[in-house]
């Protein structure tokens, strides 16, 4: 029976990913905003190589995963060559995962060797000076909330090669710091949303350390009910790195409260948060990935589902 299971997750993995499409973003570095290798879910991540390279040479690929509450930086060097594509479980074979989407591929990638996180993964050329070499998309499967989604790879378009590699997982571009954020009746839908704090990653990731600033949510004095009702009062929410946050986050008890279940709408805002030692890095902005997971009372066929989207800034 567990046998089973297992093939049936990876073959809707593999499937998901498929479907995908590899050319989705093009880059140097590509940032992927959310992975996880819980039991029961398989985060499959899919490259390919447009770099002007010879053919039979191979690329160094760099991964940069970070993980966890503190986002813990583990790194290493795979390989593609000119032209090539590549898909795969993040997860080790060891945890869980099921390695190549083709057993006989002879590119190499950087499997994750732990089970039970969640994260982001950064992905760079090192050997082809280009600013789109690399595109990539990320599909995951996850039986315990219902997610099934994929989504294209972040482009920084900026030429990421050789070993000092400046512009390597420099996403300082993203300067998005607020974000209208929306949020159905609990009864119906349970809303959180993923943070990863974004900038310069060049000189952690050159380091090996862990990048560490944060950004502090705040709802900026209101929040409003789903009849357009406001209800005033302050306070905040600090992400550090990347981590989760609800709408009740950045509500006092009392607005809380007042808005009730039914819904409403916060125009939230980010200050951005210096860096502790040993972590390094300066924060540009945010990426905000929202995540819905449908209730039971919902019936079917959408309950027991979680929808995935990276949300828009604006205000």
């Amino acid at each position: 029976m567990k046998k089973t299971f297992q093939k049936t997750l990876i073959a809707a993995a593999a499937g998901v990913a498929l479907m995908s499409a590899v050319g989705t973003a093009s880059a140097n570095s590509l940032l992927f905003p959310y992975f996880t290798t819980v039991t029961g879910a398989q985060s499959v991540l899919s490259l390919s190589n447009a770099g002007t390279s010879v053919a039979a040479a191979a690329n160094s690929i760099h991964y940069v995963y970070n993980y966890g509450a503190s986002c813990v930086h583990f790194d290493a060097l795979g390989n593609l060559t000119a032209n090539d594509i590549l898909s795969h479980s993040i997860a080790a074979t060891t945890v869980g995962g099921f390695g190549r989407v083709v057993a006989s591929d002879t590119s190499v990638p950087v499997f994750f060797p732990l089970s039970g996180q969640t994260g982001f993964l950064v992905v760079s050329t090192k050997t082809t000076a280009t600013t789109d070499g690399l595109r990539g998309s990320m599909a995951i499967v996850d039986t315990n909330s219902g997610l099934v989604a994929s989504y294209p790879g972040i482009d920084n378009a900026l030429n990421t090669s050789g070993a000092a590699a400046p512009n390597e997982g420099n996403f300082s571009a993203i300067t998005a710091l607020n974000f209208p954020l929306t949020f159905m009746p609990a009864a119906t839908v349970a809303t959180s949303w993923y943070n990863v704090v974004v900038g310069d990653m060049s000189a952690a990731i050159g380091a090996g350390a862990n990048w560490g600033p944060g950004i502090s949510w705040s709802n900026q004095g209101s929040i409003w009910n789903n009849d357009e009702v406001a209800f005033s009062g302050t306070t905040a929410k600090t992400i550090t790195c990347a981590g989760s946050f609800v709408a009740t986050d950045l509500m006092t008890t009392a607005q809380a409260a007042a808005v009730g279940t039914n819904g409403g709408f916060i125009k939230a805002g980010g200050t951005i948060v210096a860096s502790t030692a040993p972590a390094i890095g300066s924060a540009s902005g945010a990426v905000l990935i929202k995540m819905q997971q449908v209730q039971a009372a919902v019936g079917a066929p959408f309950a027991g589902k979680q929808f995935l989207h990276q949300e828009q800034q604006g205000f």
